[in-house]
Parts: C-alpha cells; structure tokens; sequence
C-alpha cells in the first residue's frame, strides 16, 4: 500500500479529530469535581467513539484526497472496522458507569421511569449503533436487500449522531465551556457539510452529465453488459482498471448506485461510449439489470478506484482474475492492445466451466495485437479438457511465470478465496509486496 502526502494529511487530521473532544473536555474542564478514574476513562471512551461516528462520514464521502492513496476498497474496509471500533467503545461507556452504581435499568430501557431525556437518548443511539453495525456484517445473511440496507444505513447513522449531541448537550458536563461549544459546533459543520456535499452537491454537479443505454447484451457467465453513451456531453476517460458508481433513474438523485469495474478501453474519445459488465449475483445484478432496456437513462459517478496499469508500471504485467474480477483486467489488456504496449501480459482466469468464463472470445482475441499469454483453469472441466482444473494456486502460477517474473505488476482481482489464496501464494513465489495490486469490492 502506498502513502502519499495527501494521505497522510487527510488520515492526520482523522485521528486529531477524533482525540480532539477528549483533549479540550480535559483543558477545558480542570475545575470540575474530579470523578473516580475509571468513570473518566468510561466519558474519554465515549468521547472518542462519537468522535468516530462523526467522522465516519469523511470515509464514505469519495473524497479523493482519502480514496486515491489507498483505493476504495481500503478505505470501505477501514470505515467497517472503525465502525466495530466505535460500537466497542460507545458499549465500554455504559457499562463501566453501570458497575460503577449507575442504574443499568436506565441504560437498558430507554422508557424506563428512572430514566431521563440524557439517558434515553444514549440508550437509542446505543441500540441503534448496534443495528447499524449487525445489518452491515450481516446484510446478506439476513437477506436485507442492498438498496434498503442503503437508506436504513444512512438514516441510523445520522440518528446516532444527533441522539448522541443531545445526550452531550443535555448532560453539560463537558459542554459548560466556549471553547467546548465551538468543538461541537465545528463537528456539527463537518458532518452536515460532508452529508450535503455527498447528498445534495454531488448530484447537482453530475445533473447535465446523464448518460443513455445503447447496448444492454447478454454475456456468458450469466452476466450484461451496459453499454453507455453520454448524453449531450463529452463523456470521459478513465484509467484501465478503475470503477464508478452507477445509477438508473430519471434524476442523479436517490438509492441505488452499484460499485461496477469499467470493462471498455480506458483510452474513450470524446463522446465515446463506455461500459460495464454486471453479473446476477443479487437482487439487482439478477432482477433489475437484465431489464434495463435501450434509451433508458443512467447517471455515473466515477471514475474511482487506483488499481490500474496506468500507475502502476513494470517490465510485464501477470493478471490473475477470477469470475466477473476479469472485467477490470480486460479493460486493461484492451487499452494496452489499443496502445500497441509491446510488454508481455500473462493472465491467469479462473472459472466454474468453460461456459462461465465471461470474454474467452475476445480476450483471445487481443492476442493479434497485444503479446498475451493466457491460462485458463476450470474448476469443474467437461471430460477431455487439457488445460489446467482446480483453482489458481502457487503450483499454477509457477509454472507459466517468466524469468524475470519479480520485475513484472501482478493484478488480482476475483471473489475472496481467490484474493486470500493470493495473498499467501505470491509472498511464498519471491514476487516483492510493491509489485502486487489488488481491490476487494465488498462495499456493506
């Protein structure tokens, strides 16, 4: 994983933000009637998760300084877990002040007679950080369809936020200050500022930029791919390998944008079309997709994402996809035959079958123009098949590699036991950390 400077600035300024209510509460709040130590780590804990809470928002907001040095895959994968981090700390604060002789009845009804504004407050947005965080591990598991998990997503955070100020507020034990006040206030903005940027400013700014469908074609690998014209616009271009957010409707407002790879040529001319491919693996890939008709209208967000040829170069490139993960490596091996790259590509493409191997075709096709070797392994062959069956795995690879292998870009991108097997094989081939590159796209 690189680190680039605005990276560092943006993570920086994270984790100040997050220690900052902690560091006033205690410059701000020395005259105050000390309470037992314990009880003061509990309010620092619970500090520190609602400043987690609150700036949780900046990593869902496709802010460029953050996504760009990491991918926006990291970025998804460290919101998941500062969102467990926080729900640990927001559950630490009650409990302590419970064994500390706070009624736990209180804390556990939030109607309970003994309870008041401040307590009932913390209690639901306890309740609700919970439901937040179990819908989010385990939306598949409970079958929560993913553009309702959207919107339930969204309107939970913004309740845990706002019952927690009140919580805050209502206790003034670390609010009595102006410079406390100002704190709370400047969270206020950042948070209100990130979701109108997100919500209302994003949108506008892609309104005269909808793009129209000219081909929704069947693949094999019970995929469709969408191709898309810009609509009384340029369009544009995008680096090999890279995603955007897509969106059918009317207006780029509302639910329901997917995170889809490009599976065209990067290198699109002016009013050019793009496209890309969708396989049925959910509700929408599976019911609403194979729908979308000709002329229907789409609005784009993009394009994101850092796992690319483009930045990434070497003597060779070795691609190891698995499944639908070949669409970003064949945008890839598509812009590189269109340039006339002449360096050598290896790709390793994994698959059920024959059948499910999505582009077989024209990816044998971009042998006439680009120097492409290509490994197929099935993992269930039909009698008679001489290639190689199984999985990907170090033994396969090794094989095929050329001499000069640790020089070459390695690209992954396919389904998780692909990418964990990966992650354990190319380390154990001698191939350099630096020289690997992957996304995992598991945006709940």
């Amino acid at each position: 994983m690189k680190m680039t400077v605005r990276g560092i600035i943006f993570f920086g300024l994270y984790f100040v933000l997050i220690t900052l209510p902690l560091d006033i509460a205690l410059l701000a709040n020395t005259t105050r009637v000390p309470k037992p130590f314990i009880v003061e780590v509990a309010v620092g804990a619970g500090f520190i998760g609602f400043s987690l809470m609150a700036m949780e928002f900046a990593l869902i907001s496709r802010i460029e300084a953050a996504s760009q040095p990491f991918g926006e895959d990291s970025l998804q994968l460290f919101h998941n877990i500062m969102g467990v981090v926080a729900l640990g700390l927001l559950l630490f604060h009650p409990i302590i002040l419970v064994l500390n002789g706070y009624p736990a009845n209180c804390w556990l009804n939030p109607f309970a007679s003994c309870g008041n504004l401040a307590t009932t407050t913390a209690s639901l947005s306890l309740y609700a950080l919970l439901l937040l965080v179990v819908s989010s591990l385990w939306q598949k598991r409970l079958r929560i369809p993913y553009e309702a998990w959207q919107v339930m997503h969204g309107l939970l955070a913004l309740f845990i936020l706002i019952a927690s100020l009140f919580h805050i507020f209502i206790l003034g034990r670390y609010t009595s200050t102006g410079l406390m006040k100002a704190m709370w206030l400047m969270y206020a903005v950042i948070v209100v500022g990130l979701i109108l940027y997100y919500k209302i400013v994003t949108p506008l700014l892609r309104w005269n930029k909808r793009w129209q469908v000219a081909e929704n074609r069947l693949e094999r690998g019970d995929s469709h791919t969408l191709v898309l014209e810009p609509d009384g616009h340029d369009g544009f271009t995008f680096e090999p390998g890279q995603f955007a957010w897509i969106k059918k409707g009317s207006t780029p407002f509302g639910i329901g944008q997917h995170p889809i790879s490009f599976s065209s040529s990067g290198d699109v001319p002016p009013g050019g079309s793009i496209a890309f491919t969708i396989k049925k693996l959910g509700d929408w890939s599976s019911e609403l997709v194979p729908k979308i008709r000709v002329g229907d209208y789409m609005w784009i967000d993009g394009p994101h994402g850092v796992l690319s040829s483009d930045r990434e170069q070497g003597m060779g490139y070795i691609l190891i996809a698995g499944g639908i993960g070949i669409t970003p490596l064949y945008s890839m091996c598509q812009t590189l035959a269109e340039r006339g790259d002449a360096r050598p590509v290896i790709l390793f493409y994994g698959g059920e079958d024959w059948e499910s191997l999505t582009f077989r075709e024209e990816i044998e096709q971009l042998k006439n123009d680009l120097d492409l070797t290509i490994v197929f392994v099935l993992a269930n062959p039909a009698e008679g098949w001489e290639g190689e069956d199984g999985f990907i795995d170090k033994e396969i690879i090794e094989r095929y590699l050329p001499e000069q292998y640790q020089r070459y870009v390695y690209f992954v991108c396919g389904p998780k036991p692909l990418m964990d097997s990966m992650e354990v094989a190319l380390p154990a081939l001698g191939v350099p950390a630096e020289k690997v590159f992957s996304e995992r796209f598991g945006m709940v």
